[in-house]
């Protein structure tokens, strides 16, 4: 209680000198990762030789020897950045402790001249914390592997069958032992650092000397920062959630008033970003002076005569937060949210053109990606229907999204080893309701004998690594339909659809992606089916001056429809055509005040859909 109470008063007594260190490595932090992730977006692009990389790309890159090297770099560079954090935290606990006041700026230089301890000593933890964390890992992708990999994983994660929840519970108290075992051993080592710093212990010896020191005393470290992390979160929980509630009384307010409501929310933003920042004030400082406190009541000594000295030599040089100081960082803090609602308000689109593009047919009134669906979806006004294709074992191309039919039939046959007579003769339509019943997997053919003269059809393929000619057969099969202007063409894989591109140049083509490095928008595609969250103001005005359409999926929602226009895309994929179409009705009746104040709700809370979906992956 007393280490508690000795932390917390040093902690009142310097936070002005600790906000603006913290404030320093933030920067710091920024300048150093920024360049260093663009540095590592480009070599990726260069490895690849493409201009831009989507979900599956980027995802087997960090799968890749050179993704986890790049991974393990960048948590190591982190790591170091704390670690040069909390020693320069501690130099100036000790400094005070010691009547010594550093001040900011000698803190800093106390820190600096210790660099060439403090850096080994940040790699060091970097490479034990690696070594005892990847064998737990590695053990938890193996169970992955072994039991959620006999069936498509879609049917895992929406049908959650026994094997799931083993998988689930085998992973997660694999990683909570793991997490137990770095616990104990963060806390034998929790005093390595000031023994570097203050007691001239080499980095190399300073890991061994804190566990002998804290041998009998890791349950009092463990209760100790656990009681900080309970104590941070709660802070961060309560803090934040003032600001949320804040927010939900005050912004309203403004609705009727778009001059003030931008900026309005554009403030809270910033606000929530400070109480953030004050949050991780309060922890990096927090931690450093526990720690230190615990190696005060344990350790050989604390300040040290070149601290001493340093302070004696320019003791007027620290920095302080004065009230003309507070004000420039409050000014600041109000431009930056001014900036933030001029952002909000340039991306918002005064007129609507938009495609309603059903997702798997109207998958949210028929079971997926059958005729029903598309019938339905018909029905509902949609401009498009969208499909997914994958061939059986003697080449026919037939429209279903899984690999297998155990998400929904609860049957094994994957799609590529089976005939048509054997993939038709599955009921994919009984899991949606008993009218349904009769719902077979259609061919692609059939598809686009329903939707002829009503719809256009986008077709998308499915590449499961089983693909014999999937591109070949798609394409003799639409202009064997008489149907290429009535058909667009997209993947999740770039590969395939270039070959789509390759056979015929003049087709419409396009890329399915959730993340990406680079630019999207200098791919040779014809349009963009991007995540929701990948659709910002500036992604679709860069799509668009490149000459790509931008559509978003998949979105269910009436509050997120109106955004996603607002944000002024092309395109909506949603399983519930129906309602997209009233909404497009329904904005040409809004002015400008409403379509802002629907852009901006969900801020305030997260849309829920009116139907449960069997999943909404592309």
């Amino acid at each position: 209680m007393q280490l508690w109470k000795t932390s917390l008063h040093r902690l009142r007594q310097d936070w002005q000198h600790i906000l603006a260190i913290h404030l320093a490595y933030a920067a710091l932090g920024l300048v150093l990762f920024a360049p260093l992730l663009g540095l590592l977006g480009r070599l990726l692009l260069q490895l690849s030789d493409k201009p831009a990389l989507a979900d599956q790309d980027i995802a087997w890159f960090l799968l890749s020897p050179a993704g986890m090297v790049a991974l393990v770099l960048l948590a190591a560079l982190l790591i170091t950045i704390a670690g040069f954090e909390q020693a320069t935290l501690m130099n100036l606990g000790a400094g005070s402790a010691g009547g010594v006041h550093l001040g900011t700026v000698n803190a800093l230089r106390f820190t600096a001249a210790y660099a060439r301890f403090i850096f080994p000593l940040a790699l060091r933890l970097a490479v034990r914390i690696l070594l005892l964390t990847l064998p737990f890992l590695a053990i938890a992708a193996g169970i992955a592997w072994l039991l959620l990999t006999d069936y498509d994983i879609n049917y895992y994660l929406s049908e959650q069958p026994p094997v799931f929840w083993v998988a689930a519970g085998s992973i997660g108290l694999l990683l909570l032992a793991m997490l137990a075992l770095l616990a104990y051993k963060l806390a034998g080592w929790s005093l390595a650092l000031p023994l570097v710093l203050f007691a001239g212990i080499t980095p190399a010896q300073s890991f061994t000397e804190s566990e002998r020191i804290t041998r009998w005393r890791r349950r009092q470290i463990l209760t100790v920062l656990g009681l900080w992390a309970l104590l941070a979160a709660l802070l961060g929980i309560v803090l934040l959630g003032i600001i949320q509630q804040l927010g939900a009384w005050i912004v309203p307010a403004f609705f009727d008033s778009i001059v003030w409501l931008v900026p309005v929310l554009g403030g809270f933003v910033a606000l929530w970003a400070c109480g953030n920042f004050l949050v991780t004030v309060f922890t990096s400082g927090s931690l450093a002076y526990l720690l230190l406190g615990c190696y005060e009541a344990w350790g050989p000594g604390t300040a040290t005569p070149d601290m001493h000295a340093l302070a004696q030599r320019d003791a007027a040089s620290g920095w302080r937060l004065t009230r003309v100081r507070f004000a420039l960082l409050l000014l600041g803090g109000i431009a930056t949210a001014s900036l933030l609602g001029y952002w909000l308000l340039q991306g918002i689109q005064a007129e609507d053109t938009v495609t309603v593009v059903a997702h798997r047919g109207a998958a949210g009134a028929a079971p997926e990606n059958t005729l029903a669906a598309v019938r339905h979806a018909i029905a509902d006004g949609t401009d498009w229907v969208e499909i997914d294709v994958q061939e059986t074992n003697d080449g026919e191309v037939v429209v279903i999204h899984d690999s297998d039919f155990m998400k929904l039939a609860g049957n094994p046959l994957k799609v590529w080893d089976g005939t048509l007579a054997q993939v038709q003769d599955v009921d994919v339509g009984s899991w949606f309701g008993p009218t349904f019943s009769a719902e077979r997997v259609p061919l692609l053919a059939a598809v686009l004998e329903e939707v002829r003269g009503k719809a256009r059809l986008v077709i998308e393929l499915k590449y499961y690594g089983h693909d014999q000619q999937l591109e070949q057969r798609v394409v003799d099969i639409v202009e064997q339909a008489g149907m290429v202007d009535d058909v667009a063409i997209m993947s999740l894989k770039y590969d395939g659809i270039q070959k789509i591109r390759n056979l015929r140049p003049d087709w419409t083509i396009g890329l399915l992606s959730a993340k990406s490095i680079g630019n999207l928008a200098r791919l040779d595609v014809d349009f963009l089916a991007v995540n929701t969250g990948m659709a910002s103001p500036g992604f679709v005005r860069r799509a668009q001056e490149a000459g790509k359409q931008v559509f978003v999926w998949t979105v269910n929602d009436a509050v997120t429809m109106h955004r996603m226009i607002s944000l002024g895309v092309n395109g909506i994929i949603t399983d519930e055509p129906a309602m997209a179409r009233e909404v497009i009705e329904a904005r040409t009746e809004l002015g400008a005040v409403e379509r802002l104040l629907l852009h901006t709700a969900v801020l305030f809370g997260r849309p829920v859909p009116p139907g449960l979906y069997r999943d909404a992956s592309p």
